[in-house]
């Protein structure tokens, strides 16, 4: 995959799911939402695979996602 394309990935990321402490399931959703976005597919749809997934081992977590900007 292009380096362009790469950070593309992880500037949306850093700038919609900001990071949480060590160990926080936040860490989780940004892991498989970076890996899903990496495999071609939209930030939203990562998003909800990542969420089905964090969720099935965290059920109370609560995400802290960010609007995207407006162009």
């Amino acid at each position: 995959m292009n380096y362009a394309v790469q950070t593309a990935i992880q500037n949306e990321l850093n700038e919609r799911i900001p990071p949480g402490p060590k160990g926080d399931p936040q860490n989780h959703l940004r892991h498989i939402v970076n890996s899903q976005r990496l495999r071609g597919k939209s930030f939203d749809h990562s998003v909800e695979v990542g969420l089905d997934l964090v969720r099935k081992l965290y059920p109370e977590f609560t995400p802290k996602i960010l609007p995207g900007r407006r162009a």
